[in-house]
This record gives structure tokens, sequence and C-alpha cells, in this order.
């Protein structure tokens, strides 16, 4: 599983799935794109335990952290260069 999304806003942009049984997360993940979420508020939703989708949580975690990472962000792009 590949998540993307915008570094700076957090807008879920997409997902890349591979393995058996993935059409309810790829359908979950589609409804998600559909309203714009961002990754705080898909972890903000709740996740049954024990399913695959446990493993969706995580990885939505993993993005949220790198999300917050980075180089600042000006207008939507990242600054970079000297003196930015």
């Amino acid at each position: 599983m590949r998540l993307y999304a915008e570094h700076g806003s957090g807008q879920f942009l997409g997902a890349e799935l591979f393995g058996p049984r993935v059409e309810h997360i790829a359908h979950l993940l589609a409804w998600a794109l559909e309203q714009k979420m961002g990754i705080e508020r898909m972890l903000e939703m709740p996740f049954y335990h024990p399913v695959l989708e446990e493993g969706l949580r995580s990885a939505l975690r993993d993005l949220n952290s790198a999300l917050l990472q980075g180089p600042a962000m000006a207008e939507r792009c990242l600054e970079y260069g000297p003196g930015g």
C-alpha cells in the first residue's frame, strides 16, 4: 500500500494497492478522495479491530508523520534556494 497526500494541507490525493482482497480498502479510499478528506480527518474515522484496515490506519499514521516534516511551504510550493 502506498498513500499520497499534499504536503502542507494534508489533503489525501490517492493510493496504490496491491494484494488479495484490497477492493474494500480501495472503496473506502475512493470515498475519502471524493469527500476531499485530509489525512488527519481520515485518522479520526473509526477502525474496527482486528481487520486488514488496521494496516491502512498504520499507513495513514506514517504518512501524517511524514507530512509534519520537511521544508516550509509557500503557496503550496516548497521553498528552496538561497534565502528560502
